[in-house]
């Protein structure tokens, strides 16, 4: 009986252990540790606070993304990376050279608009993108030192998902 407890209970820690570095790994919001009648005054307080589920902002995100698919699926061979941001985020590339021609598409779904930054070295652009206009944004952008950063930015970050790619001018 001692052997069988003591294996439930290792099983039940890596149990445990697993879930805990899931949910730190995910950037969903932190869980809150109001009490339940906090919590109940706060959602009546006000509905447009209220922060969107994960599965909420993944979907935002894929819809950004769905508006990049067609310059993905055409530029294969030279793309550098692609993905979504957490906003406030940044993807950050140090393999790339300096003096490296490139080609930025970015895009973003949701209510609300986000500033996607690119910086290479002392090399620097900023693109504002209404997230409520079903469009792509790009620009042509010159790497100026052995790495590159992007960078999305919003005030309204709750209620945005974003895409972006990079790729290689050839």
């Amino acid at each position: 009986m001692d052997r069988f407890t003591r294996r439930t209970g290792s099983a039940l820690t890596a149990v445990a252990l697993i879930a805990g570095m899931a949910s730190a790994c995910s950037d969903a919001p932190p869980a809150s540790k109001a009490s339940q009648s906090e919590r109940v005054a706060s959602s009546t307080a006000a509905p447009t606070a209220q922060l969107p589920s994960q599965s909420g902002r993944e979907q935002l995100n894929e819809r950004a993304r769905d508006l990049l698919t067609d310059r993905l699926e055409s530029d294969e061979e030279g793309l550098l990376s692609s993905g979504s941001l957490a906003v406030p985020g940044q993807n950050l590339d140090e393999t790339i050279k300096s003096g490296t021609a490139l080609r930025v598409e970015v895009a973003c779904a949701g209510e609300g608009t986000v500033t996607f930054t690119v910086v290479s070295g002392a090399a620097r652009t900023a693109e504002r993108v209404d997230c409520t206009q079903p469009m792509t944004n790009g620009f042509d952008f010159t790497t100026a030192g052995p790495s590159l950063a992007i960078q999305a930015d919003s005030r309204d970050d709750n209620s945005v998902g974003t895409a972006y790619m990079v790729s290689r001018i050839s």
